[in-house]
């Protein structure tokens, strides 16, 4: 339907009526419901259930029902559009709430109870009693980094946004500054990651303590989320990093003079207030200049003294930047269980997967048991079936409903079973005290970002908000496992299957894990790499005092990284040892058929 037809149908509406039945009272009460909600949790996503609006597109259905669901005929009403309140939107959208509301209008602000906005907040400072409301193009912060809507819920639920801090590194790293325009990320109350979209950066400041409700409203979405008066509201940016809003220094608005607003480029290049209201109040002197300075984000302007880029190299190199080569490695001792010796122990651990239609249950491990010190290696080996992986799945968390016991000297002391924590706790373990190194580095790695970005989504999981620090950490790891450092900023999808091993070799041990799981390392690489691989392993294994799980159907493999190792065949452990001597005088015929494929 086109402006015109819409238009025009509004008018027969007013005229006939006076007050067009746009959102009947059932629907108000669902919106008010999830507004309630969206203040009682500031920042969260609270869904609704939207109405189809017979309004134009452009003209932000979710902020009008928002509006029309809250406001009533003692309220005075300003609409604006970006910061315009004369243009065509923003002319019939004032419109079409007073005849449904039968409520006043204005264009000034401070005469508003609800200013209903596209793009902008407006540079007046909005006090208590005054809602603003924010048609929102985009309500998912993360839609960026994750298309999931299940896997985004779960990130909000538990807080993961460290992809969120490996966008911004990645834009550190090719620009020395963050590219997020409107829409600039925020925690709200030091909880909820929001994106702010109608906004530009200018306006991030103003949402943090503030004296009035914002409410944002996305119709197609159907979600609404709030920032109540008074709620921390703080850009996502790196410690070392300040953040930055828009400004190009020396201009001011070739209207009025402002040099302290929010300005846009007109098409003969001059600049002007975005907010036209202010403008024309600046010009007729109807504003306190020293109050809007005291608002204005003047002390965010972007200052390019400050900015971070700079190669990998010089991360490296630089002795003021990095001591040495094993800063932040872990030290010579490592945790140990109470009274006993080893990190990580496992007893009676199984699998098994249940029945399916014309197919009986399956074992796929049964009664597994071993222990490992901190400094040992302990390999696993069987051919594809033998229960080896799904052990390593079970211990890492890939794998639920396990039985057995699984516990950890790092964690509680080792008074926890592992296996029982929810999927929420295990994934926090695999941030700190567990890490994996898989087969496919694809599932270890995203290979749409840099080798350098990897390693930062785990330190950033992990808490790191250092931007110099986690270069210097990714830039020592990757040259201590043999990535050339001119490659720290390429996509991992470039690399080969060795490389690639390498970073995610890198990347699991960035935030030194009490345990390390190998799981067939290097299955899949040719010869020579996966020779080179293992050299890199050994040297790895020998320099850090942790305990180690090395997972292979190669008893060449076993035999070059660990010191004891258990035989599984059919789920089951058949034959336990030190390597060296299973290899040399292996018993079962399970097993010696193993060591002769080995031999060759």
């Amino acid at each position: 339907m086109s402006t015109a037809s819409v238009l025009s149908e509004i008018d027969r509406e007013l005229e006939l009526s006076g007050r067009p039945t746009v959102l009947d009272e059932q629907a108000k009460r669902e919106v008010r419901r999830a507004m309630l909600s969206a203040v009682c949790i500031p920042g969260y996503q609270v869904p609704f259930g939207s109405r189809e609006m017979p309004v134009a597109r452009g003209w932000g259905s979710g902020g009008l029902q928002a509006t029309l669901a809250m406001g009533g005929s003692e309220d005075v009403v300003k609409v604006i559009d970006q910061g315009d309140e004369e243009g065509v939107n923003a002319v019939n959208l004032r419109r079409l709430i007073r005849g449904t509301l039968g409520c006043g209008t204005t264009a000034d602000t401070r005469e508003a109870s609800i200013v209903q906005s596209r793009h902008r907040i407006p540079e007046d400072r909005m006090v208590a009693g005054q809602t603003i409301v924010l048609q929102v193009p985009n309500s998912e912060p993360l839609r960026g980094v994750e298309k999931s809507v299940r896997e985004c819920n779960r990130m909000h639920a538990e807080a993961d946004y460290s992809r969120i801090w490996v966008g911004m590194y990645e834009d550190l790293v090719t620009g020395g500054v963050v590219n997020t325009g409107a829409g600039y990320p925020v925690m709200v109350n030091d909880r909820y990651l929001m994106a702010p979209s109608p906004i530009p950066r200018w306006d991030v400041p103003r949402l943090n303590d503030s004296d009035h409700l914002t409410i944002l409203s996305h119709g197609r979405d159907k979600k609404i989320y709030a920032v109540p008066p008074h709620t921390p509201v703080a850009p996502v940016t790196f410690d070392d990093v300040p953040f930055e809003v828009e400004f190009t220094e020396g201009t001011t608005c070739g209207l009025c003079g402002s040099a302290d607003t929010f300005m846009v480029q007109t098409s003969d290049g001059r600049f002007l207030c975005s907010d036209v209201e202010w403008c024309r109040r600046v010009r007729d002197h109807d504003v306190d200049p020293a109050e809007h300075r005291v608002i204005a984000p003047l002390q965010y302007l972007p200052d390019a003294g400050k900015r971070v880029r700079a190669t990998a190299e010089d991360y490296l190199v630089d002795p003021g930047l990095l001591a040495d080569e094993s800063a932040g490695f872990r030290d010579a001792v490592t945790t140990t269980a109470p009274g006993a010796e080893w990190t990580l122990k496992v007893s009676g651990l199984g699998k098994t997967y249940p029945a399916r239609r014309g197919s009986s249950a399956v074992v796929a491990a049964a009664d597994v048991d071993f222990d490992v010190a901190p400094g040992e290696a302990l390999g696993i080996i069987g051919e594809s079936g033998s229960g080896k992986s799904t052990v390593m799945k079970c211990i890492i968390g890939d794998e639920y409903q396990a039985q057995g016991d699984v516990r950890l000297a790092g964690f509680d002391d080792a008074r926890t079973n592992i296996l029982q924590l929810t999927p929420t706790e295990r994934r926090n373990l695999r941030i700190s005290a567990l890490s994996v190194v898989y087969q496919d580095p694809a599932m270890g790695l995203n290979l749409r970002i840099s080798a350098g970005g990897n390693i930062t989504e785990r330190l950033t999981a992990a808490g790191w908000r250092n931007y110099r620090a986690i270069r210097r950490r990714a830039a020592g790891l990757l040259d201590r496992v043999e990535v050339p450092l001119n490659r720290m900023d390429d996509a991992v999808g470039q690399f080969s299957g060795g490389m690639r091993q390498r970073v995610q070799i890198a990347k699991a041990l960035a935030t030194d894990p009490d345990v390390l799981l190998l799981d067939e390392p290097t299955t899949g690489l040719d010869a020579s790499v996966a020779a080179g691989v293992l050299d890199l392993l050994r040297e790895l294994l020998a320099e850090r005092n942790i305990a180690v799980v090395v997972v292979s159907h190669d008893f060449s493999v076993i035999d070059a990284l660990t010191d004891r190792a258990i035989v599984m065949h059919r789920g089951r452990v058949i034959e336990t040892g030190l390597t060296d001597q299973l290899f040399a005088d292996p018993h079962e015929a399970y097993t010696q058929r193993l060591v002769a494929a080995a031999r060759g």
